[in-house]
């Protein structure tokens, strides 16, 4: 399925995040008319419809590392026994993981999405996709998904992780001095705050879950933990 949605002020304020949305869109929606091809099934594309399946199933690993990450702050409940050390605890394994390899798995490789591309997917496009139109817009989805690491980058950590580390330094402030109150108007803050990333990220998961699920049973390839 297409996710469709209306753009809203909060979106229209962020020029470096709405591209990359868009680019998103425009690649779930391809992927989607792809994984329909009666063709994919025979053994001559078996090599590209598996690189559809890593494709989608690297892009879905990171965009579950980065909302897990989200929703453990934005739901964390303070009404809990011990919140207080909890939270704390959070913090902690927060930024033990910002200074490991799991940082940089927040995001997906553009470098990884480009060679699986190039090598596996791109010479069968021809094959499958007869009205050029629609063949040069899949090249072009896939081109520029392959080349976005810079935007990237910026939607990923200097947008969605500073949103998220200046409301967790805010809130750390607070649960120091026992105003779990103001903590917790300032947690609700952030989760209105960064309401639309959430639901696209959601829309995300759940149509790249699908996708990878589809290309699994394509290829008759059973679905593992994936590394980005």
């Amino acid at each position: 399925m297409e996710v469709n949605h209306r753009v809203s002020k909060e979106e229209r304020a962020m020029p470096t995040i709405q591209p990359t949305l868009e680019i998103f869109d425009k690649f779930i929606s391809i992927t989607n008319e792809l994984v329909k091809l009666p063709q994919l099934i025979l053994p001559e594309y078996r090599t590209a419809a598996q690189g559809l399946y890593e494709i989608t199933q690297k892009m879905l690993i990171a965009n579950e590392n980065l909302s897990r990450w989200l929703y453990k702050f934005l739901y964390f409940d303070f009404r809990q026994q011990d919140a207080r050390t909890k939270f704390f605890d959070l913090i902690r394994d927060y930024r033990t993981m910002k200074q490991g390899p799991e940082f940089r798995q927040l995001k997906f490789s553009c470098g990884d999405i480009s060679t699986i591309y190039y090598r596996d997917i791109e010479s069968k496009l021809g094959n499958w996709l007869t009205d050029q139109t629609k063949l040069n817009e899949a090249r072009s989805i896939f081109k520029d998904l392959s080349s976005i690491d810079g935007s990237l980058v910026s939607f990923t950590y200097d947008q969605v992780v500073k949103a998220l580390d200046d409301a967790i330094n805010d809130i750390e402030t607070q649960v120091e001095t026992d105003a779990m109150n103001e903590a917790e108007l300032r947690r609700l803050q952030a989760k209105a705050d960064m309401k639309v990333i959430t639901e696209r990220l959601e829309a995300f998961a759940g149509s790249l879950s699908e996708l990878v699920i589809s290309f699994a049973n394509i290829t008759h390839t059973p679905v593992t933990i994936g590394q980005t």
